[in-house]
C-alpha cells in the first residue's frame, strides 16, 4: 500500500503540468474527488491584534504607539513566549481628515499610527489571561485567534495521503458499480480540474477556526476544542 501511494504522489507532481486544454480526456473516464481529514486538538493559538494611536502631534502619536508596543512585548515575554513567537510589523502612519459640512472642506483631525502584532501562544490554558493582560495594557483592536497545530506540515502530508487513497477507492467503487474496467490515472491535481464536477463520496469539509476572543478572564470561558486538517485531491481515471 505504501508503494502505491508513493507512486501516486510522483504521478501527482508530473500530471500537474498538463495544460487546461488537456485536463479532461475525450474518451470515457471517471473524474473523482478524494478527501483526507484528520481531527486533532490544537496546541497553539495565533493571536492577532493591532496597536493604534491617534494624535495631531505625530511625534506624540508615534511615542504612544512605541510605548504600547514595548508593553505588549514585555507581556508576551512574561507569558514565556519565545522571540520567534512574537511578530510585530513596522509602524504604519496615516494622515486622517474629516469632511466639514460648514466649510465643505476636508479638515485635518490627526495622525493615525498603527502596528500589527501576532503572538503564538503554545500554552492554551493561559490564553484568557494573556488576552486580558493585553486589554489591560491598552490594546483595543483584537482581530481574533486562529487555533492551529504545531505539526501542521506533517498533518497536511498525512491528510494528502488519505485524500489520494480516498480518490483511488472512489474510482474503484465507480468502476465496480458500473461494471467497467478501471484504466490508468490520466491526471491528478490538488486544484479542481476544469470541465465537469467531480464525484465525491464525502463532500466538502472546511477547517474549523475560532473567530473571536474573550475580553475578560472567566475560568472555563475558553475551550480550544478540535480542528479539522483537510486536504483534497482531484483525479481523472480512464475507463478501459
Amino acid at each position: 500500500m505504501r508503494y502505491l501511494l508513493r507512486n501516486t504522489i510522483i504521478l501527482l507532481g508530473c500530471m500537474s503540468f498538463f495544460t487546461a486544454a488537456a485536463s479532461l480526456p475525450n474518451v470515457p473516464h471517471f473524474y473523482v474527488q478524494g478527501t483526507g481529514k484528520i481531527t486533532v486538538v490544537p496546541d497553539t493559538a495565533k493571536i492577532s491584534f493591532s496597536i493604534t494611536t491617534r494624535d495631531k502631534d505625530l511625534i506624540k502619536a508615534k511615542k504612544e504607539a512605541d510605548t504600547l508596543s514595548a508593553k505588549v512585548i514585555k507581556i508576551a515575554k512574561d507569558y514565556r513566549l519565545d522571540k520567534k513567537d512574537i511578530s510585530a510589523s513596522e509602524l504604519y502612519i496615516q494622515r486622517e481628515t474629516q469632511y466639514d459640512n460648514i466649510t465643505r472642506k476636508q479638515v485635518f483631525i490627526g495622525h493615525k499610527v498603527t502596528r500589527s502584532v501576532q503572538l503564538y501562544l503554545k500554552d492554551l490554558e493561559r490564553y484568557s489571561h494573556l488576552v486580558q493582560s493585553l486589554v489591560n495594557a491598552g490594546v483595543t483592536e483584537m482581530h481574533g485567534v486562529q487555533l492551529i497545530a504545531s505539526n501542521m506540515e506533517a498533518l497536511n502530508k498525512k491528510a494528502s495521503l488519505l485524500a489520494i487513497a480516498d480518490a483511488k477507492q472512489s474510482a474503484k467503487d465507480l468502476a465496480k458499480g458500473f461494471e467497467v474496467n478501471l484504466g490508468q490515472l490520466y491526471r491528478a491535481s490538488k486544484e479542481p480540474i476544469q470541465g465537469e464536477a467531480p464525484y465525491s463520496s464525502r463532500g466538502m469539509m472546511e477547517m474549523a477556526s475560532l473567530k473571536s476572543a474573550p475580553a475578560n478572564v472567566v475560568d472555563g470561558a475558553f475551550e480550544a476544542g478540535s480542528i479539522d486538517v483537510v486536504q483534497h485531491i482531484y483525479a481523472v481515471y480512464l475507463i478501459d
